[in-house]
């Protein structure tokens, strides 16, 4: 074998494309004979053994875990001998990870020969953990270890944790004494197979430099007065990976303390490993100069004790935040409507100090954003609030409230309690103390007038809290100026104060929140579409008076008479069409379709008629005033109707809820064909005598691609243009990129071509030419009509916000919290009229929303558990956060992913072109994202709706059972999968 012999990601299924590496079964350096599994792989289907089929030694570079390889890609290479294993071949392949495996020991010059059987190391239980003092031994030498058993507990930087392991056997010495500093990665003992292997021996080769808790030093295996004891530099990094070859994680981390390079020198370790010897070989003069050594400290007289863990951690994040520019605001509060509101819902006054810290950071999320090295701001959704507290043995702590913002006082406080309690006994798990967005420190309970306190990496600001005195109680934020300017402290500030000393707003009072007074109604809503029509609904359901207006006889609004049914209902003959297209798979002959366009469209208006009186008839026997106008503001407790009920009417509070027109662009011509009918929008398409022949859509968003295929269904030609680098841009872009290809194959009549600007529209109805640019060449398109579908863009210019003090946030529309409120208190917005989402179910939610503050609860609207459909054939849909979202915004997720030609149903119907993907969290296993590309989408996504809604993990998914033969059946694989890989790459790492 004089060339390294590549090994490649195999195609395990035969609708396999791409597997995710799961994990390396075989170390750089081994010896592989023919049909030895060196790693595991996961499919589209299942988690899969990759055997080789010839001998050789494992050689880097190695593809990492969790990398995701398409088939025939390089993951790994067998090499002739054990000495050119370390040794990266020439034309390795780009996609290969340059690290090699820790896995091959490193020789120590003290010890004559290294312990059999598999090692138990320091494992790294928090992400800024370094090292950790064994506090116990749950197992005693000789026993016998099963799988996940515990058999010890280390103290970590910031709790005491248990330490398993993930192999059976007997454990065996050398062990490490207890209150031995280990760092991570090191040796604490071994596993053997047997009882006779067993070794009943205190370690006397404990990890280099690992320094007893009581100063003493365990048998070091270096002497006390050697180079390598005097170079250990607590606080330094390792050195980076040799770029050919393999250094022990002793050797790196010595290089680093160093500042040697350690692609300069030579391994002497078995198969050429760099191991601490050659670092030292390199001299000691290094020592000093090394980039990475702490600068001379001023010597300190007296007999010191070694920092404990939690310590040492504050230390070392201490002299991590000398590096922030940071500055300091301060405003005084008044909290005694704070506390008695946190004292009526029996809940601590920091949990509700953390509450409306969330209400402030809603408006201002830059606070709750984090520089991130280098030049980068890491923008978090999510109000994960950490709040300092104090331990048993006087440590420091900070136990961390996830999503604050969606979460009420009692769940807050329902979590806090156990959270403080093991916060005290230092019991804390990682995911309960790591990664907040905002931080709060507390000491007003220690009388103290006025303190700053320390902003640390992954954080932007932190709010100090003092005791309350004569001029209130002074809240000082400390504010990374990198992130935060002054002017957004500030305002910041002022939002947390009001929320301090207003919390009724927010946290309610025990009743509605609608101002009393002598008004016509207590509640008005403008709007009767699914937002207006809900938010009313649900408020008179309660016993409030409410008056609806709405611009038309009956309600429904965009999505009953221009949008979600009407839509549908095309669709719904479209797919009878395209159902025929499996008929002869089946066996079955049917005949070609006829479009009857007359008769489609009295089945579609009759389905209108029907369910705008059933709606009318509904809302007035709840009660509800419905009146027919327009509604215009004449102050901010009263409006000016006109129209068909005109007159004046007064009110408590008022909900806006007037939809979105359809945006027009501003290209030549486009104003002109509107007005002729030459060209329509997705507000006037409905009123076409037959379809056309040849059709132009300006747009491919869920609107546009839905119309130009179900036009293409209905027999014509269509071209459609889109500005944006991609179609539907909405959807997950892997789900965006396969339906493009399924369209290319199942749809010949449809033409998308994405990065275009639309020049110029000339023309009549039935002859338009559009003329338009694809980078520097020019083309034009002859068509029928043309179907502007550039989305949506609220027009509140005739509602007079101005009068009432309601303010506008972007592109037009009213700028809204989470509950609905707008800048006057008493009037929400819902729906379109709000930008984000312009979706019927959106609307609805935040109507819902409003109806509930308004009623005294504290609601709020979740856009990470928002949902959609893009009813093309097969149909787009998502809920929650895809992959790339899910990490923006801080959560550390990974997807799995499985294709429809797999499953069972799709076959018997002919529906097998698309995929679903499901993204979890690789720390909590929560379900935050699914995402597909199917046909009955729309179906299948109410599972998934659920999953993300109710925060279910993958174990109560993979634990469901799922009827079969069904496509439901694909979440509980999907989730299995997932688990499976999570658990393997953790053993891996571990």
């Amino acid at each position: 074998m004089a060339e390294p012999y590549v090994i490649k990601m195999p195609q395990l299924s035969d609708t396999m494309t791409e597997g995710v590496l799961v994990s390396w079964e075989k170390p750089v350096g081994a010896r592989v004979e023919r049909g030895d599994v060196v790693a595991t792989v996961e499919t589209d289907k299942a988690i899969m053994d990759v055997e080789v089929f010839r001998s050789g030694y494992l050689a880097g570079p190695l593809v990492e875990v969790n990398s995701v390889i398409p088939v025939g890609g390089a993951i790994g290479y067998l090499a002739e001998s054990a000495e050119a294993a370390v040794v990266t071949p020439a034309q390795a392949a780009p996609a290969a990870a340059s690290a090699v495996s820790s896995a091959v020991p490193e020789a120590d010059p003290a010890v004559s020969s290294t312990p059999e059987g598999y090692a138990v190391k320091m494992p790294q239980l928090s992400d800024t953990m370094t090292e950790g003092v064994l506090v116990s031994w749950e197992k005693s030498l000789g026993d016998k270890i099963q799988r996940g058993d515990v058999v010890a507990t280390v103290e970590t930087d910031k709790a005491i944790m248990d330490v398993e392991v993930f192999r059976a056997g007997y454990l065996s010495g050398p062990r490490v004494a207890v209150d031995t500093v280990v760092p991570v990665g090191e040796v604490l003992a071994w596993m053997v197979e047997s009882p006779e292997r067993v070794r009943h021996e205190s370690a006397t080769i404990s990890t280099a430099g690992a320094v007893n808790k009581t100063g003493t030093a365990p048998a070091p295996a270096f002497a006390a007065d050697t180079p390598v004891a005097r170079a250990l530099i607590p606080g330094a990094s390792p050195a980076a990976r040799p770029r050919q070859g393999a250094a022990s994680p002793f050797a790196r981390r010595l290089a680093g303390q160093q500042g040697v390079d350690l692609d300069g020198l030579r391994g002497s370790g078995p198969a050429g490993v760099i191991v601490a010897a050659d670092v030292l070989a390199v001299g000691a003069g290094s020592v000093a100069s090394g980039p990475s050594a702490r600068p001379a400290e001023p010597a300190v007289p007296g007999h010191g004790r070694p920092m404990t863990a939690i310590e040492k951690a504050i230390s070392q994040a201490m002299v991590a935040a000398l590096s922030i520019p940071v500055f300091h605001v301060t405003v005084k509060v008044r909290p005694e409507a704070l506390i008695r509101a946190a004292k009526a819902h029996k809940a601590s006054l920091t949990v509700a100090l953390a509450k409306a810290a969330s209400q402030a950071l809603a408006q201002h999320p830059l606070v709750n954003a984090a520089y991130q090295p280098t030049d980068h701001i890491v923008e978090r959704h999510q109000h994960d609030i950490g709040i300092a507290a104090t331990t048993e043995d006087g440590g420091l702590v900070v136990p961390v409230l996830r999503g604050v913002e969606r979460k009420g006082l009692d769940q807050l406080q329902t979590e806090w309690t156990p959270l403080v309690e093991k916060a005290r006994k230092r019991r804390l798990s990682p995911p309960e103390y790591t990664h907040p967005t905002f931080t709060i420190s507390n000491m007003g309970m220690y009388g103290i007038t006025q303190f700053d306190a320390i902003v640390t990496p992954g954080t932007a600001a932190i709010v100090a809290i003092a005791g309350n005195g004569p001029e209130g109680m002074p809240i000082t934020i400390t504010a990374d100026h990198r992130v935060v300017n002054g002017a957004e402290a500030a305002l910041f500030l002022q939002d947390l104060k009001q929320a301090v000393e207003y919390p009724e707003a927010w946290l309610g009072s025990g009743g509605p929140r609608i101002p009393e007074g002598e008004h016509d109604v207590q509640v008005l809503v403008i709007g009767a579409g699914p937002g207006g029509e809900d938010c009313a609904r649900e408020l008179a359901e309660h016993g409030i008076q409410v008056a609806m207006v709405n611009d038309a006889p009956l309600p429904g609004g965009e999505c009953l008479w221009r949008g979600c049914i009407p839509s549908k209902a095309w669709r719904a003959a479209a797919d009878r069409i395209r159902d025929r297209e499996h008929d002869a798979a089946m066996g079955l002959t049917l005949g070609a379709p006829r479009l009857d366009w007359a008769q489609l469209e009295r089945h579609r208006r009759g389905i209108l008629q029907t369910r705008g009186e059933m709606a009318l008839k509904t809302d007035r026997g709840m009660k509800i005033q419905v009146l027919e106008g327009y509604a215009r503001f004449i102050s901010d407790h009263s409006v000016e109707i006109t129209g068909k009920d005109a007159r004046t009417l007064s009110f408590g509070a008022c909900v806006i809820a007037t939809g979105a027109p359809a945006f027009v662009p501003p290209i030549p011509g486009i104003q002109e064909a509107l007005k002729s009918g030459a060209a329509v929008t997705s507000d006037t398409v409905w009123n076409l005598s037959q379809p056309p022949k040849r059709l132009c859509v300006i747009g491919a968003g869920a609107i546009g691609m839905e119309m130009a295929q179900m036009f293409h269904d209905f027999g014509a030609e269509v071209r459609v243009l889109e500005a944006l680098p991609r179609p539907v841009a909405e959807m997950e872009k892997e789900i965006a990129a396969q339906l493009m290809q399924v369209l290319t194959r199942n749809s010949p009549r449809l033409q998308v071509l994405t990065g275009v600007k639309v020049a110029e529209i000339t023309g009549r109805p039935g002859q338009l030419e559009i003329r338009y640019q694809v980078g520097e060449e020019t083309a034009s398109y002859a068509c029928d009509l043309l179907l502007v579908a550039t989305g949506k863009r609220p027009d509140t210019h005739g509602l007079n916000l101005a009068a009432a003090g309601v303010a506008l946030g972007e592109r037009g529309a009213i700028a809204a919290d989470a509950s609905g409120r707008s800048s006057v208190p008493h009037i929400y917005a819902v729906g379109d009229v709000i930008g984000g989402y312009m979706l019927a179910h959106t609307a609805g939610q935040q109507g819902r929303v409003a109806a509930t503050h308004l009623l005294g609860q504290d609601a709020r609207y979740d856009a990470a558990k928002d949902s959609g459909v893009t009813f093309t054939r097969p149909q787009c849909a998502f809920v929650g956060y895809s992959l790339e979202q899910a990490k923006a915004v801080g959560i550390d997720a990974v997807e799995v992913k499985a294709p429809l030609s797999i499953d069972a149903k799709a076959m018997m119907t002919g529906e097998t072109d698309g995929l679903i993907k499901m993204v979890a969290d690789r720390v909590s296993h929560g379900i935050v994202g699914v995402h597909f590309l199917a046909d009955h989408a729309d179906t299948l996504v109410g599972e998934a709706v659920l999953m993300v809604s109710a925060g279910l993990t993958l174990e109560q998914v993979a634990g469901a059972i799922h009827p079969h033969p069904t496509q439901t059946e694909l979440f509980g694989e999907m989730a299995r999968r997932l688990l499976s890989r999570l658990r393997r790459s953790t053993q891996a790492a571990g």
